[in-house]
């Protein structure tokens, strides 16, 4: 299931090289999540950076995931619309046993790490 995408942002380039992706997004200043989060100061919410993830993961290997567990967040820059409307998730995805990944991602700007994080995936025909 895929909430965000083209609605919170949109994938604007995908380099998938053996059990790594960069993917580039730009983020949706008009979204209503931030009209809520927070008005006149708009910045993503950790737990939408963290189903960003998620999603961007199922996407890259092409499966339907959910979330079991995130581990090791560190928040390390606010991402605001306005001042940071693109950044790139950088993901090592490795499969676990058969249907879990674990994916380890950092959101970056340039050179400037936002978000650290490490995604426990499973496939839902595993559920």
């Amino acid at each position: 299931m895929l909430m965000f995408i083209n609605n919170l942002y949109r994938i604007v380039d995908k380099v998938v090289y053996g059990e790594q992706a960069r993917v580039t997004i730009l983020l949706n200043r008009d979204s209503v999540i931030y009209k809520a989060h927070f008005p006149g100061n708009p910045i993503t919410p950790g737990a939408c950076i963290v189903e960003m993830g998620r999603e961007i993961a199922s996407l890259v290997l092409e499966k339907d995931l959910v979330l079991e567990k995130a581990d090791n967040i560190k928040f390390l820059a606010g991402i605001h619309p306005g001042n940071t409307p693109r950044v790139v998730f950088k993901l090592q995805v490795q499969e676990q046993e058969k249907g879990k990944w674990r994916v380890r991602a950092e959101v970056m700007d340039g050179d400037n790490i936002m978000t650290k994080m490490t995604l426990c995936l499973k496939e839902t025909l595993f559920v």
